[in-house]
């Protein structure tokens, strides 16, 4: 799991997931019991979670961060051919001519990709603002210890059992729909749907809507990773989506690709709070 913080075990530990209007916790003995935490009007997200914290008693617990899409941003690159301790020392350095804020002020760490189509080794490399995370830790740490801060993308690769190629659809209200493809609990591609925000309409029926479109991107994102990326095609398809749409969609993928696509959220996990499920399982 990709980590930017680790401290030793200790208690219990729980999970947050980031996004710009919430918090969402989730404690490890509690797995199907969400915490919602919305954010005040110009209320800081490191005050929020230190808030949070201490509303839920958290105080001394194992804290494990998933970071919404505000704080980071991925480059995808050849990989360098140097060992990989060096690699990560040597991030700033490669990606110097590929951020527009100086390195300096930025955060590292990658993942190992898949072989690109000529067979040459790639890493995704995600990066964030070193301030924005400083003053998470330092907001918490009179509290309780950040073990880790991961991706909200990679955290949701921790749903999936280890064995799993799986393609997950995941849509969180006021962020388009993307479609991730996991194996073994490993990002391998994603890519972002558009067109798709009426899937978070509560007041729309699910019969009102067309899902042509939808499963026509689908299976263009699917020649393409599986064509010009040459991944594997998923063999289990996994769900995120608002309740209220989701059988709709699992029938309408199986009568176009013969596929039974099995539901991440329920009635106690919505799509949103997933990642911090996810963060919680993932995280040692």
């Amino acid at each position: 799991m990709f980590k930017w913080f680790k401290s030793a075990p200790g208690s219990t530990a729980v999970g947050v997931y980031l996004t710009q209007s919430a918090l969402y916790g989730v404690e490890e003995q509690y797995p199907q019991q969400v915490v919602e935490r919305p954010l005040i009007s110009g209320e800081r997200p490191a005050a929020a979670l230190a808030a949070l914290v201490e509303e839920q008693h958290w105080q001394g617990r194992r804290l494990r961060l998933a970071l919404g899409r505000q704080y980071w941003r991925q480059v995808q690159l050849d990989k360098p051919a140097m060992p990989d301790e060096e690699l990560a020392q040597a991030l700033p350095w490669c990606m110097r001519e590929l951020v527009d804020e100086p390195v300096e002020q930025l955060l590292f760490d990658y993942i190992d990709l898949p072989p690109g189509p000529q067979g040459t080794d790639r890493i995704a490399v995600y990066y964030s603002q070193r301030t924005r995370l400083a003053e998470l830790a330092r907001a918490v740490s009179p509290l309780c210890e950040i073990e880790t801060m991961g991706i909200d993308e990679l955290a949701m690769c921790n749903l999936l059992a280890p064995e799993q190629r799986g393609l997950v659809l995941h849509k969180v209200p006021g962020q388009e729909l993307t479609m991730t493809f996991i194996h073994q609990r490993q990002w391998h591609f994603s890519r972002t749907i558009r067109g798709f925000q009426a899937l978070d309409d509560e007041t729309m029926a699910a019969d009102q809507f067309v899902f042509d479109n939808l499963l026509l991107e689908l299976q263009r994102s699917i020649d393409y990773a599986t064509g010009q990326l040459r991944l594997n095609a998923p063999e289990q398809w996994f769900l995120a989506l608002p309740r209220q749409v989701t059988p709709a969609v699992q029938t309408a993928i199986s009568q176009v690709f013969s596929i039974q696509a099995e539901s991440l959220s329920n009635e106690h996990l919505s799509p949103v709070s997933l990642p911090a499920l996810g963060i919680l399982q993932g995280a040692s």
